[in-house]
């Protein structure tokens, strides 16, 4: 697989996607139940699959099966039943009011496909935001092409078997690869665009979708913050808040960043937050690495910056209140509780995505 991804798919992705604009244009008339189809072919796969699946996120993250279940697989059959049970209403036509200076005519709105759409996903939750938008697509009548993450290659490499398996390429293909992959696909015309992602690479997308006039969805990272008040039921908001943070060892996009609590609640906050990540990675006290319920980091370079987050707020004055343990090797940080941020602290500018 190695090889392959290295080879220059250039001529290949222009070919295929020739392909695929002459395959949207029969898909425009394409019928509810040639849609539903598609997508129960995808359920079924999903389904018959779903230990490779559990492997595959285990080989890129060691992320439990319950967890994959969760935030990976029961998101996207959840899509497609939903797609299912409400595809008929949405690919209906309604009826439209008219304006007084057009008096005597009727005006109806026709859902129609948009034609050829991209999906970049990212590597944090690499099967669910790969396939929960090709959900989307296929329900709209749309051909597409998927470029997963190369950080995470044993679910990508899944991703192309499965989409090869069901589709073939004029309809949906995948495309393995780094950043000249991603940059020969946004020079293509495509008719729509998702991406999920940095804010710094979505500008990069919308300004390659600019260029052909082409519709985007972008899903950007930030720091989200959590706001605890005077009022908070302060175990209650631990729990949810360790729950939040920790799932994918914290490397999702919504994951409460930082916390903003009240001075009055802030020890006894500290005392829960402490009292939940022990009882939920650690009830035996047989150490936090040994969990096998705690993912890892994706990759050597995300373990590293998430390491000198830590070691250069420690230097600036912030204090460790928990956690802080790491295994480069296994690339395993401990869940970490750190108080005395500054803005000058590189963990306060940037979208902190770990465990931290």
């Amino acid at each position: 697989m190695e090889e392959q991804n290295n080879q220059n798919p250039n001529s290949e992705i222009a070919s295929v996607f020739e392909s695929q604009q002459k395959t949207s244009i029969t898909w425009r008339t394409s019928t509810l139940e040639e849609r539903k189809g598609r997508l129960k072919e995808i359920r079924n796969w999903i389904q018959a699959n779903h230990s490779q699946i559990h492997e595959a996120l285990w080989k890129d993250f060691q992320k439990p099966k319950t967890e994959t279940d969760l935030s990976e697989v029961f998101p996207v059959t959840s899509e497609i039943n939903h797609a299912l049970k409400n595809l008929k209403s949405w690919m209906k036509s309604r009826s439209q009011s008219t304006p007084l200076p057009m008096l005597g005519t009727k005006a109806y709105i026709q859902p129609e496909p948009k034609g050829t759409a991209l999906i970049i996903a990212p590597w944090n939750y690499p099967f669910n935001l790969a396939i929960g938008p090709l959900v989307s697509a296929i329900a709209a009548g749309c051909t597409a092409i998927i470029k997963p993450s190369e950080m995470t290659p044993a679910t990508s490499a899944l991703i192309e078997e499965m989409i090869s398996e069901i589709f073939p390429k004029d309809q949906i293909a995948v495309f393995q690869g780094d950043a000249e992959v991603s940059k020969e696909l946004l020079a293509l015309p495509f008719d729509h665009i998702f991406f999920t992602g940095s804010p710094q690479v979505g500008k990069i997308v919308m300004e390659n979708a600019a260029k052909n006039l082409c519709s985007v969805t972008l899903e950007l990272g930030g720091k989200s913050p959590a706001i605890v008040t005077e009022s908070a039921d302060i175990q209650d908001t631990a729990k949810k808040l360790v729950w939040g943070k920790l799932v994918n060892c914290g490397q999702t996009c919504v994951a409460p960043d930082y916390i903003l609590v009240h001075e009055s609640q802030k020890d006894l906050l500290l005392s829960e937050l402490k009292i939940g990540i022990q009882e939920m990675y650690d009830s035996n006290y047989e150490g936090i690495e040994k969990s096998p319920d705690l993912a890892r980091i994706v990759n050597d370079r995300h373990f590293q910056r998430l390491d000198d987050y830590l070691k250069d707020a420690e230097e600036k004055g912030a204090v460790i209140e928990f956690g802080g343990k790491r295994n480069q090797h296994h690339r395993y940080l401990e869940p970490t509780l750190i108080t005395g941020i500054s803005d000058s602290m590189k963990i306060a500018e940037e979208e902190i995505f770990g465990p931290i």
